[in-house]
């Protein structure tokens, strides 16, 4: 589900960047997101109309109309694509050993493939480790092996 659609009414709740508004077609919840409320001095009972996407418990707003008429668009960042290699997807595990042995590892068997990152058991100074390597190269966490 990711309509465009619109709305407008009353603010009835605030919770950080999401306004809960009540108007002529019931409740709903916006996501202004946590950039999109920055410098806005919005309260309960401001009347507003937004504009965005509709998903399934929201709104996510680009379009806002503020109480006294003024617009204001919000932008979104992309979205990071789940690496875009996704579950299931094919890796070359290449860099993620390349990754492994610039951080002083040496990698012992073949890395085991999670959904968003690589499972490896290495070798570093004479103890072994379990590393997790992020599909993106980084190593995000080293656990020690008994």
């Amino acid at each position: 589900m990711d309509e465009t659609v619109r709305a407008a009414g009353t603010i009835w709740g605030m919770f950080g960047h999401r306004l809960a508004l009540e108007g002529a077609d019931g409740k709903v919840l916006v996501d202004l997101g946590p950039k999109g409320i920055e410098g806005l001095d919005l309260k309960v009972g401001d009347p507003v109309a937004v504009s965005g996407r509709r998903k399934p418990s929201e709104i996510k707003v680009t379009l806002l109309t503020l109480p006294d008429g003024t617009e204001r668009a919000l932008s979104w960042p992309d979205r990071p694509q789940p690496d875009r290699c996704g579950p299931g997807k094919p890796v070359d595990p290449a860099p993620i050993l390349a990754a492994v042995k610039a951080a002083g590892y040496v990698a012992e068997g073949e890395p085991r493939r999670r959904p968003k990152h690589f499972e490896i058991t290495a070798r570093s100074q004479g103890e072994r480790h379990q590393l997790h390597v992020g599909l993106d190269g980084a190593i995000r966490k080293i656990e020690a092996e008994a």
